[in-house]
């Protein structure tokens, strides 16, 4: 037995947008043909490949298998197009990486900078996310490679530790008594600063003030609008911020993640290797 192309892709854009009216659009055909082609699609393989609650989708278990041979399919002959389009027949294909801000630019993008340099026909996309959003886009595709900052605990997903970020406190060294009971974040659901005093023998009073990214979060400390608990590698060398002494150590991990596949493209496998040889 084969699987239906038509039905395949018909799959494939329904469980990577869940929802019908987009894929369908996506696809050139009507709702009604795309319909037909996944309840097919599910009868051929005698499974069920989604959960419909009203206008609402989500995969099932076997869906999201499906899904995760969707993904290296689609890898692999990116990879194969690639080669045959290059006079060299060298290593190509799509390259999607997201990751929390602080990491993606201080890290992964300087660490592969140099093989994207030797393979120009690598199409990169690197994307900044929250880490509480990470783990719904390795599964919906956005993302082949994902860097958080804890572990997901998922099925079929392999993780690999890739060392560990040093937080501190740091205030303005030219604003120095300004804001001293502010502590700046990205957002409200921004655990970093509670759980840095968590892990303290003592948590001093202060309120919350939002910057939206960690180099907002430096940028209004270096102008006084408060401190901030912040990885120290980002503030080395910044004459406009000071460490502050008297905290103890707190590290979190960096963790790359990916989905178990039964074969990897070359292109992959390299980039893989490299990220993981911190």
């Amino acid at each position: 037995m084969k699987i239906n192309n038509l039905g395949l892709l018909a799959f494939y854009h329904t469980a990577l947008k869940l929802h019908m009216t987009e894929a369908a659009l996506l696809l050139g055909i009507t709702q009604s043909a795309l319909s037909q082609r996944i309840k097919a699609l599910e009868d051929d393989l005698e499974t069920t490949l989604f959960i419909r609650e009203g206008k609402s989708l989500s995969l099932t278990d076997a869906g999201e298998e499906l899904l995760k041979f969707c993904h290296s399919q689609t890898s692999l002959e990116d990879e194969l197009l690639g080669r045959l389009k290059s006079d060299k027949g060298e290593v190509a294909g799509m390259l999607r990486i997201a990751a929390y801000s602080s990491v993606l630019r201080s890290l992964i993008i300087p660490k592969l900078t140099p093989y994207l340099r030797d393979h120009c026909a690598v199409t990169v996309e690197f994307s900044s996310h929250e880490v509480e959003d990470l783990y719904d886009i390795l599964k919906s595709g956005e993302a082949d490679l994902v860097i958080s900052d804890g572990p997901m605990n998922r099925k079929g997903i392999i993780e690999n530790v890739l060392g560990h970020e040093e937080y501190v406190v740091i205030e303005s060294v030219k604003y120095p008594d300004l804001n001293k009971d502010v502590f700046l974040d990205h957002h409200a659901k921004d655990k970093v600063t509670e759980e840095f005093f968590d892990s303290q023998n003592h948590t001093p009073k202060y309120r919350r003030s939002f910057m939206g990214d960690v180099y907002g979060i430096i940028e209004g400390v270096e102008n006084g609008l408060g401190r901030a608990v912040m990885c120290k590698h980002l503030v080395q060398g910044n004459k406009k911020v000071r460490i502050l002494s008297g905290f103890k150590k707190y590290h979190r991990p960096i963790l790359l993640h990916y989905f178990e596949r039964p074969f990897y493209p070359k292109m992959l496998k390299e980039v893989i290797a490299l990220i993981a040889n911190q």
